[in-house]
């Protein structure tokens, strides 16, 4: 899967990031996303038109508040965000926060029995190891509808080879391994940005 990223690319995004452009504000929300990446998401997610959106990794909470301050236009009835840590975090109708581990059992159940039958789409936006990356795909593939997306942040960790992700590696080495063995998720063509923090991250079920 993982194709050649050119050096102009991996200078472009290191020199973003040392501006802290990934460090942004949405409607005075702490957002940790490239401008590029959350218009790239936004962009996915209107052709995808999932009713249930559920991420991992809500952080403050501003990634939650701006996929729900677009719902109409993406056709969202809900974001389920887990997090494992409990913040202050907006409060919106649409946004249902949950804490726990995504990983734990009792996370996945109140998950899914959240989402329900609805057509849905998964961010992964959490603890970016690769066992734990790993374990999230295993258990919340089922969650995505057939032509609905799964984007996976910061696979750049691995392409620009962060020192503390050398050992087990990180989302693009796991998501690498789902791949193998679901052929079903193919690259959202001509969604991602040439900035981003998310290489090879954006796709679809067939």
């Amino acid at each position: 899967m993982r194709q050649k990223v050119s050096w102009l690319r991996k200078l472009a995004v290191k020199a973003a990031i040392k501006r802290r452009e990934d460090s942004q504000e949405f409607a005075g929300v702490r957002l940790r996303k490239l401008p590029g990446d959350c218009f790239a998401m936004l962009r996915l997610l209107h052709i995808c038109k999932p009713q249930v959106l559920v991420e991992m990794g809500s952080q403050y909470g501003g990634s939650a508040l701006m996929f729900a301050s677009w719902a109409e236009h993406l056709g969202l009835e809900q974001i389920i965000s887990v997090d494992i840590a409990d913040l202050p975090r907006p409060q919106h109708p649409l946004i249902t926060f949950v804490v726990g581990d995504s990983s734990l059992p009792e996370t996945v159940a109140k998950v899914f029995s959240l989402a329900g039958k609805r057509r849905g789409s998964l961010v992964l936006d959490s603890n970016h190891h690769a066992p734990h990356v790993r374990k999230e795909l295993a258990l919340y593939q089922e969650l995505i509808s057939p032509g609905q997306a799964l984007i996976v942040e910061d696979t750049l960790v691995d392409v620009l080879h962060f020192k503390k992700f050398a050992q087990e590696g990180g989302p693009l080495r796991a998501l690498e391994d789902f791949l193998e063995e679901h052929p079903e998720f193919v690259p959202a063509e001509g969604v991602e940005p040439y900035v981003t923090t998310n290489f090879f991250g954006y796709l679809v079920r067939r």
